[in-house]
């Protein structure tokens, strides 16, 4: 815990309350407080606590972009959770800890998967090459909320087919595993732990010096805590929109055409925490016919989607996904684009539990947008 202590710079905290202000959970639950939540574990008898507020806590590091000094509460938070597993605190898991098992069962070393069946025949990958596009649990996650219709493969799909429209290439791994982000962010640090090397064995065995995603999460987890809780990976690690925008701003990449209103969300992982906002958004912009308009929180003070590590989920929760529709609905866009398949599933299952409230505005992956314009893979979207 000292090194979580450290970290987060949690000392610097001048119990001012302005996290609280912009907490999107402080905002609905009274009794959800960071600065209280960093006194009470800073305390003496913080080595045996059983504070059921820490889980509460999103990670969207709303708060750490309003702190003066840049305090790290998600850091501390996530430190907090790791002591209370280990003094055997229960995780509430959600969707039957079925996310949780799967991770865990990836962490095997003899693991053997077959992770390629639903790769379209058009998609080209490269042999003999060094740079890996990371799937990420997309696969799974089709599977595990097919009650919600969601479908974050089209992301996925989307993704590969504008990188091969782009002749940059990649190659996948037929065993890649989970990146762990979510046991991290869990407190789960052991489990964290057994993936990641798990994983860095399996680039090591393929020669792997460059991985690309789409998954924002995969992108952090991937970028900074694998070398951060690794010691290092000599692996660059780029997310999509770093590689397409670029080529749409040289004219090397031309999108399509799509008569339609859309509004972007910006996942907190990818905005707040990688800083990823403009790259995003010039993909949007160069599709010709797409009008961009902004919601009342977006980039840094963008709000979350109300997303948990697929563990204590609640009515909080549920409010924070119904603001966020709203804010988009506000707009009176046709489409809510995102580049996170956990913000599609969060924000669509508020939509399928709604009241009739809720507008049910289209939710899409940005990679598969651009790719739709293109009709690449599929019928025009437009």
């Amino acid at each position: 815990m000292e090194r979580e202590i450290s970290d987060s710079k949690i000392r610097l905290c001048l119990d001012c309350g302005k996290c609280t202000v912009v907490c999107p959970v402080a905002q609905h639950d009274p009794e959800f407080n960071p600065r209280l939540i960093v006194q009470r574990g800073l305390a003496q008898n913080s080595r045996t606590p059983q504070d059921d507020t820490i889980w509460e806590c999103l990670s969207c590091y709303m708060c750490v972009e309003r702190c003066n000094y840049h305090v790290a509460f998600p850091d501390f938070v996530h430190g907090l959770r790791a002591e209370a597993l280990a003094a055997g605190a229960q995780l509430r898991c959600s969707h039957g800890g079925a996310l949780q098992a799967l991770t865990h069962l990836m962490a095997r070393e003899d693991l053997q998967q077959d992770r390629l069946s639903w790769l379209p025949q058009d998609i080209e990958l490269s042999e003999q090459c060094d740079t890996i596009f990371f799937v990420g649990c997309a696969p799974y996650f089709d599977i595990v909320f097919s009650d919600l219709g969601v479908n974050t493969l089209e992301g996925v799909k989307g993704a590969l087919r504008l990188l091969n429209r782009t002749q940059v290439p990649f190659s996948i791994l037929a065993n890649e595993r989970c990146c762990g982000g979510d046991l991290l962010l869990q407190g789960d640090r052991e489990g964290f732990l057994a993936l990641a090397r798990a994983s860095m064995e399996e680039f090591a065995r393929h020669g792997v010096k460059r991985i690309i995603t789409n998954c924002p999460e995969c992108h952090y987890t991937l970028k900074v805590h694998y070398p951060r809780l690794l010691g290092g990976t000599g692996i660059e690690v780029v997310h999509l929109t770093e590689v397409l925008a670029p080529l749409v701003q040289s004219g090397e990449l031309d999108l399509g055409e799509l008569e339609k209103r859309a509004t972007y969300h910006d996942p907190c992982t990818l905005g707040r925490c990688s800083r990823i906002f403009d790259e995003p958004r010039q993909l949007m912009a160069a599709v010709a016919g797409l009008e961009v308009v902004e919601m009342e929180q977006s980039r840094e003070k963008a709000l979350c989607c109300g997303a948990s590590p697929w563990a204590h989920c609640g009515a909080v929760n549920r409010r924070i996904q119904e603001q966020r529709l709203a804010q988009a609905e506000a707009t009176g866009a046709d489409i809510l684009v995102t580049t996170c398949p956990k913000c599609q599933i969060h924000l669509r299952c508020a939509q399928k539990s709604g009241d009739g409230r809720i507008r049910q505005v289209e939710i899409q992956d940005l990679a598969y947008l651009a790719a739709r314009s293109l009709d690449l893979g599929g019928e025009s979207v437009g």
